[in-house]
């Protein structure tokens, strides 16, 4: 399940205070991050108790482990773009660290497949 498809799932207020606590997720990056006063008019409220509640349940948890999951995909693209490069000029530590780079890519690569096809067979049961 993606960030996307769990944020749906949480009430209107909790996906708006998700969304100012990381400004990273929120659909259009044109628009200049609230202040907490901005926010809270914005979502009606007088103050940021019932969201700092919020912030220690499972379900906040949950948005966060994907949230920090999406940023390490972004990063092992950012990472592996710098390897390559080095790699490619004959740096020797460069290349190997790639080559473990790939093996590690085609691992996950393997694990989304296997979950992909558990989410497909759960689904032919269902109908």
């Amino acid at each position: 399940m993606t960030l996307k498809e769990q944020l749906k799932k949480v009430s209107k207020e909790n996906r708006a205070y998700f969304h100012y606590k990381f400004p990273d997720t929120r659909f259009d990056q044109s628009k200049e991050q609230k202040t907490e006063q901005e926010f809270l008019a914005y979502v009606g409220r007088k103050t940021m108790n019932g969201f700092t509640d919020w912030e220690k349940t499972l379900e906040y948890a949950n948005l966060v482990a994907l949230y920090l999951q999406s940023k390490q995909v972004d990063t092992l693209y950012k990472i592996y773009a710098v390897v390559e490069v080095k790699a490619l000029e004959g740096d020797d530590k460069a290349i190997a660290t790639l080559l473990k780079l790939n093996k590690e890519i085609n691992l996950m690569i393997k694990g989304f497949s296997s979950i992909q096809d558990a989410e497909e067979d759960e689904d032919d049961l269902v109908m």
